[in-house]
Formats: C-alpha cells, sequence, structure tokens
C-alpha cells in the first residue's frame, strides 16, 4: 500500500472516529435522558460532531500524554485523542441542551 493511500485512510479513521464520539453523545442526550434538542437526534447529532472535533484539537495536548498512549488501540494510530472528543462533543450538546432551557422531550 502507497504511503498516501495509508495516510488517506488514516485520516478518514479519524473522521469515523469523531463522528462515533458525537453520534454516541447526541444518544445519550436525546434517547437517554429525554432531552429536547434543537432539530432532534439530527441537530444533536452535528452538534456533537462538531463539538467532538473542537474539544479533540483545543484539549488534545492537555490530555496527550495521559490518553492517546493508554487508548492507542482505540483510535489505531489515527492520532485522534478520544476523550478530548468525548468532553468536547458532552460540553457542546450540554451547552445546546441549556439555551434550549433544559426541556424534555414532548411524549408522542
Amino acid at each position: 500500500m502507497s504511503e498516501g493511500l495509508r495516510s488517506f485512510l488514516i485520516v478518514i479513521k479519524a473522521i469515523v472516529i469523531y463522528i462515533s464520539l458525537g453520534a454516541i453523545v447526541a444518544f445519550f442526550f436525546y434517547n437517554i435522558r429525554k432531552r429536547d434538542l434543537f432539530g432532534g437526534y439530527i441537530g444533536g447529532l452535528v452538534v456533537g460532531v462538531i463539538g467532538a472535533l473542537i474539544g479533540g484539537l483545543m484539549l488534545d495536548r492537555l490530555f496527550y500524554d495521559i490518553f492517546v498512549v493508554v487508548l492507542d488501540f482505540l483510535s489505531r494510530g489515527a492520532g485522534v485523542n478520544i476523550i478530548a472528543g468525548f468532553i468536547g462533543a458532552f460540553l457542546a450538546l450540554y451547552i445546546m441542551n441549556r439555551l434550549n432551557h433544559n426541556r424534555e422531550r414532548k411524549k408522542y
């Protein structure tokens, strides 16, 4: 496999990890906590992915030595800080939930 294809696959793997982190946190807020999010689950998913990206980029150096080395088997060398991405997604959805006045989802 060429080096260019290998680096492309690593970037794709990092994107999939961030999308899955955002989806997990959006699922938690929407289905388990039963909170009304702007745009429903899809809106929560978008905000969760954006929060995971921002958190992963901003908190990466803070948690790098502790968590990326320990959790390297989850990201398989993609260079993704899973804990920082999870914290970023959770904070973004928490802020979104607070902007929506912490309303419960309507029961249909």
